[in-house]
């Protein structure tokens, strides 16, 4: 009997000793190919907070890929507000005189916030 109330008042109390749910949440907006300057295109990406509360500094990471390479990253984020948005751009440059090159893409953005469904995201440009 002592065991059965013990292992009841454990489940009762375990919620309470689980890790508070992120009140943030990160998304993945959107990736676009900058026009063309000089002959060279680069990539800009967005990304969102459309959370309730701000997203505290070093909380989350944006790592973004062309064609498996890492071309951009950012491990030493800033605290990002509620309904806050935020444009990179990629340091990398793509000749803009290639047509028919595809440019394959993965914006990642690596946190612990309240919905993992919307951190990613990848797709294809045709130059």
């Amino acid at each position: 009997m002592y065991w059965k109330i013990l292992i009841v008042c454990f489940l009762v109390s375990s919620p309470l000793l689980a890790q508070e749910e992120k009140a943030y949440d990160l998304e993945v907006m959107e990736v676009m190919l900058d026009a063309e300057v000089s002959g060279y295109r680069s990539f800009k990406y967005a990304i969102k907070n459309n959370g309730p509360e701000a997203a505290p500094a070093g909380s989350y990471q944006v790592f973004f890929k062309v064609n498996g390479k890492m071309i951009s990253f950012d491990t030493k984020t800033t605290t990002m507000k509620a309904g806050q948005s935020l444009v990179y751009t990629a340091g990398e440059k793509y000749r803009a005189n290639q047509p028919g090159k595809k440019l394959k893409y993965r914006l990642i953005i690596n946190t612990k916030d309240s919905n993992k469904r919307n951190n990613r995201l990848k797709g294809e440009i045709v130059l």
